[in-house]
């Protein structure tokens, strides 16, 4: 019997969801209502067994079970952690790395970073602290490493030693540099960018849950063609980020860059934030170093982040790790 997992806006939407993925054999085992989606349904249908090499593997369901583990382990939300396990298990592959990406890359969605096809300007949204200048930077380094020159517009230089902060990162990095206060001369710096640089803006820092701020936020970039991306922490309860994201789609963002990585263990948060509010995962920060830029996210690279080095099982060696391991300590 294989499962899966499907969302969809209502119940008729998932059934045809259902039927279309699984035939008309399929069995419905569970509904429930998902935060900020719908409705999740859990189907499963008999298949022969060598539709996955996984499923034929000899120790797979201990691998089931440490995967489950790891997402535990990164307080993974049980609803996301059960979709992404039950897709995991009926994909073909050799190594159960892979097939988390290819559950991963059912549930999530993912876009490039910006550093030399996009021509639209980059906003980014976010609560202060999250990280949004030294984000900026990062894209700025990653234009001038792909030979493209970056613009950094900073509405955000009032808070204490921000305009030094943004100033010592465009100097080193020979990006140009500009100062908006509100929509107004955001258009205009915005216009005054040569077209063929990669334009950043870091918006001040609002908190998602202030009406005021977040009209204040929307006003500023209504009626502008821009790309908005909503720079969250690592780390961050994964409830909370959700409600934070969801608050920042509303008011425009469409992608999400978490940060901090480096300095976080567990990437619940941030993961369940893009699955909540459907936003793309751009890239990630995962050094202090500028220069390093952003590291571009997919969905193997993500599956690699969250399952340790020795979760990585091949279904033809069975060697699968003691879920046991996972449960006591990540790695």
């Amino acid at each position: 019997m294989h499962l899966r997992s499907f969302t969809a806006r209502n119940m008729p939407e998932a059934m045809a969801k259902v039927r279309a993925a699984l035939g008309k054999d399929a069995v419905i085992l569970s509904t429930e209502d998902e935060f900020g989606v719908g409705i999740r349904v859990t189907a499963a249908v008999e298949e022969e067994a060598e539709t996955s090499n996984l499923a034929m593997a000899p120790d797979a369901f201990e691998a089931v079970d440490a995967i489950a583990a790891a997402l535990d382990y990164h307080n993974v939300p049980r609803h996301l952690t059960e979709r992404l396990v039950n897709s995991a298990s009926i994909l073909p592959a050799d190594d159960w790395c892979l097939a988390l990406a290819g559950a991963i890359d059912e549930a999530l969605s993912f876009a490039p970073l910006p550093t030399k096809m996009s021509t639209r300007p980059l906003v980014l949204f976010g609560v202060n602290g999250a990280g949004k200048t030294s984000t900026a930077a990062k894209l700025c380094a990653g234009a001038r490493l792909a030979g493209r020159g970056g613009s950094l517009i900073t509405m955000d230089a009032d808070k204490t030693g921000g305009l030094a902060q943004v100033s010592a990162f465009a100097e080193a990095l020979g990006a140009r540099l500009d100062r908006a206060r509100d929509g107004k001369e955001l258009a205009k710096a915005i216009g005054n960018s040569p077209s063929d640089h990669l334009i950043v803006v870091d918006t001040m820092g609002v908190s998602p849950f202030e009406a005021n701020d977040m009209r204040q936020l929307k006003a500023a970039v209504a009626d502008l063609d821009i790309e908005a991306a909503l720079v969250l922490p690592a780390g961050s309860d994964a409830v909370e980020s959700a409600e934070t994201a969801i608050a920042f789609a509303e008011a425009g963002a469409t992608c999400l860059i978490p940060t901090r990585l480096d300095a976080a263990r567990r990437m619940g948060g941030f993961i369940n934030a893009a699955h909540a509010a459907g936003l793309a995962m751009m890239g990630a920060g995962n050094s202090p170093n500028i220069g390093a830029g952003l590291l571009p996210l997919n969905a193997v690279v993500l599956a690699r982040l969250i399952v340790p080095e020795k979760l990585h099982w091949s279904a033809h060696s069975g060697d699968a790790a003691d879920p046991q391991s996972l449960r006591t300590g990540h790695g």
